[in-house]
């Protein structure tokens, strides 16, 4: 049985059992409130024929009569003051009735009204007593078919409106239902043609609620997970493509070791050109793995860190190529050692290596990094070669080189800024790449507040 009938069933006779238990009760103080009514319109006219009964006599007159005249003349009067529909009882025995029908048992009426059903008629009874002389009472005999009809009618309208209100709740529920499944069912197809790789699919649901909510979850999931598999899609067929030169030079190299007779200088030089390939190709798989995790959304681990004991290690790793190539650093440790950022240690000290590499390979001999923190911000400046204008809003993508001849003769892969850029945006940073050619290059990290 599908989830649809389940559902549209059980909430129907819930709605159903609902409408009848609130029906019935609802007819049973109708017709209670009814009867009620009639009752207590009685009630009133009994006490009104009670009032004008008292008139005719006193206490004592009733007591000077012998108990003949006293009786023939109650009767008497009786007749004067009461109108048909009602009997006159005397230790509950009729004396005089007044009305359609026999009165046969008089003392079984226990409480202040009963109502029979007579002949298809239905009558309601009651009884009250007299308050002198002792012993006698008035008994009520009162048709009440047309109100019991009328009452009976206003039920038979009331069904009529519940058969109404229930149709219209059961048929609103169901196409309320329908549109609740099928969004869900949109949703589970959406999310089978993610299984089978097709992201191009989009769920379109405008309610407002969570479903709508939900449904634009899994197509922002969607959309990124068809950017990064663009992405590493994009990656892998640039690594195939880079790798082609220095695997070339390898194969190349390693064929003139094997087959061609080399002097001593020209197998040094082979050699150490097959060694400048293998390690650019190291470099190209190193980060290429850092940034293929990131992607994959590695674990992170945040936490508040001072910026200086990250940094301090990175420049020390950095030591030896500094002092070879004569560049001098500018640092405020104060500011650093006071900056806190909320990262990862491992990724933050990535991206400063990828940064400060960067502008080592972009110094020849002498030259100046100088590293300053300005608020929230990180500034990594150097004196080198500097970008091509044209080329800075492209040196974040994965494999791009503005100086191609320059990067792969410092072994560059073209990996470092696309590394770094997915490092920032992981730590909801901002990363501002400002440069002019033969002048250096800028570039501001800035951290969101701790």
């Amino acid at each position: 049985m599908k989830i649809r009938t389940k559902i549209i069933g059980l909430v129907t006779a819930v709605l159903f059992l609902s409408f009848l238990i609130c029906g019935a009760f609802s007819v049973s103080q109708f017709m209670k409130a009814s009867i009620e009514g009639i009752v207590q319109n009685e009630t009133e006219k009994l006490a009104i024929a009670e009032r004008a009964f008292r008139q005719v006599g006193t206490r004592e007159d009733f007591d000077e009569m012998g108990e003949l005249a006293r009786d023939a003349y109650l009767k008497y009067q009786f007749e004067r003051c009461y109108q048909r529909g009602y009997a006159l009882l005397k230790d509950d025995i009729c004396m005089k009735n007044m009305t359609d029908y026999d009165i046969t048992n008089p003392s079984a009426l226990k409480e202040a009204y009963t109502i029979q059903k007579i002949s298809g008629r239905y009558i309601l009874i009651m009884k009250g007593e007299l308050e002198y002389p002792q012993g006698f009472s008035v008994l009520s005999v009162k048709d009440i078919s047309s109100a019991w009809t009328s009452a009976r009618d206003q039920i038979k309208m009331y069904f009529l409106i519940f058969l109404l209100v229930f149709g219209t709740a059961v048929s609103v529920l169901i196409l309320l239902i329908r549109r609740i499944l099928k969004a869900l069912e949109d949703l589970r197809i959406q999310a089978e043609a993610i299984s089978r790789g097709d992201y191009s699919r989009k769920v379109n649901i405008t309610s407002g609620d969570e479903l709508a909510a939900l449904s634009g979850s899994l197509n922002r999931m969607s959309d990124r997970i068809e950017q990064q598999i663009e992405d590493l899609e994009l990656l892998l067929g640039a690594l195939s493509h880079e790798m082609k030169t220095p695997v070339t030079n390898i194969m190349g190299y390693s064929d003139s070791l094997l087959h061609v007779r080399l002097n001593e200088l020209q197998k040094e030089k082979a050699l150490e050109a097959i060694y400048r390939s293998a390690g650019r190709l190291n470099q190209m798989s190193g980060k290429l793995l850092q940034l293929i995790g990131l992607y994959e959304n590695q674990e992170i681990a945040m936490k508040d860190i001072e910026l200086g004991k990250v940094l301090i290690p990175v420049l020390e790793e950095h030591k030896t190529s500094l002092s070879d190539k004569k560049i001098r650093i500018s640092l405020d440790n104060e500011a650093v050692s006071h900056f806190i950022v909320r990262g990862d240690e491992i990724l933050l000290g990535s991206l400063l290596d990828n940064i400060i590499s960067n502008s080592i390979k972009a110094l020849d001999q002498g030259g100046n990094i100088r590293i300053t923190c300005l608020d929230r911000m990180v500034i990594i400046q150097d004196s080198g070669c500097g970008i091509p204008e044209k080329d800075i809003p492209h040196v974040r993508k994965a494999f791009y080189m503005a100086d191609k001849s320059r990067s792969r003769k410092q072994q560059g892969a073209g990996l470092g800024l696309a590394l770094a850029d997915r490092i920032v945006s992981f730590h909801r940073a901002s990363m501002e790449i400002k440069s002019k050619e033969g002048e250096g290059t800028e570039v501001g990290i800035t951290f969101p507040e701790v």
